[in-house]
């Protein structure tokens, strides 16, 4: 089947139903390891692109488990991983910057995969009880503007591809994808990748989407967010045109950082770096979540220009409400 999956790949025709079919077939808990893994290896040989990206993502969606909130009125913040970087938690806490400063937020996320601390390990160990009902994170969202999506809770089909992922230890084409498949339908969406090649391929995924306006980033340093170590190199679509612009914090009067100062090496430490934040404590980090969560704030239209939205960031975080957005909503999972 995997060779079949190969020529599928090299077809030069337009053939997404049948690539959708055999990512059906893929997540269909009928695989082995061997075909699953022949399979994931082909993809990344390939060049993960628009034409993988499309019938995958879309096949995600169509076995995600339904969320039906009432509103597309919301964004998400979330990177693909796969950097090796090991960077802080920085699109978790940005997206409770966000919602501290009303914007919507229904974050996307997970465990790690390729870095020491995905979204979900931060927010289990603050005492966000993952498990919980999707009924609670509709109930969550109205009361705080916020909720976090535990992918597994969402993609059961994915717990059939899981134990080749692990094999692999290493970026797939799900990775990637996992942004793009949000079981919502986000009107607002930034993504960060790790590599620019893919940008604009997710751009205008999204653009085809129809969503109103979003950012895919890359940073100069291989970081999969906006960084405070680098320029970082942004797609934007807005209006309905996709425009390309190179941020720099030095123009934010923001001092450029190295990659050691926003790393972490256990969930532990990811954890009580992100506290830091959240208490107001000024640094790389800090700078870092206010350029992120700015550009959200300026993406949602909360703020007019990403000057503004960085602007309002700060503010935010040095009031401390963002910390006490994590504390009860941590709270509320549990009740």
């Amino acid at each position: 089947m995997s060779s079949k999956f190969k020529t599928l790949l090299d077809a030069q025709a337009d053939n997404f139903d049948e690539l959708k079919f055999y990512f059906h077939h893929l997540l269909s808990g009928d695989c082995d390891d061997d075909e699953i893994i022949e399979s994931l290896n082909e993809m990344s040989e390939y060049g993960i692109n628009q034409k993988i990206l499309e019938p995958l993502t879309s096949t995600l969606k169509d076995k995600s488990s339904p969320l039906e909130i009432g509103t597309n009125d919301y964004i998400d913040t979330c990177g693909t991983g796969g950097s090796g970087l090991n960077i802080f938690n920085c699109s978790t806490l940005s997206a409770l910057v966000v919602a501290t400063a009303g914007g919507k937020v229904l974050k996307h996320g997970n465990k790690s995969v390729t870095s020491k601390s995905g979204s979900a390990d931060f927010l289990q160990r603050a005492g966000i009880n993952l498990n919980h009902s999707i009924e609670l994170a509709k109930e969550a969202f109205e009361i705080f503007n916020f909720a976090f999506l535990f992918a597994p809770s969402f993609h059961g089909s994915l717990k059939h591809v899981a134990n080749a992922r692990k094999q692999i230890n290493k970026r797939t084409a799900f990775n990637i994808a996992g942004p793009l498949a949000h079981p919502g339908n986000p009107k607002f969406q930034i993504i960060g990748t790790s590599d620019k090649k893919l940008n604009e391929d997710i751009i205008n995924i999204l653009k085809k989407r129809k969503l109103e306006r979003a950012m895919v980033v890359t940073a100069e340093d291989g970081v999969d967010e906006i960084s405070i170590c680098s320029k970082t190199y942004v797609h934007e679509l807005k209006n309905d045109e996709i425009n390309q612009f190179v941020l720099d914090p030095e123009e934010f009067n923001m001092q450029l950082a190295i990659l050691n100062d926003i790393q972490v090496n256990t969930i532990e430490e990811a954890y009580v770096y992100g506290l830091d934040i959240l208490n107001g404590k000024r640094g790389s980090g800090f700078n870092m979540v206010a350029l992120n969560a700015g550009a959200a704030l300026y993406t949602l239209g909360i703020n007019n220009n990403l000057s503004d939205g960085i602007n309002n960031a700060i503010n935010v975080l040095h009031s401390g409400k963002a910390l006490l957005l994590l504390n009860k909503y941590a709270k509320f999972t549990n009740q």
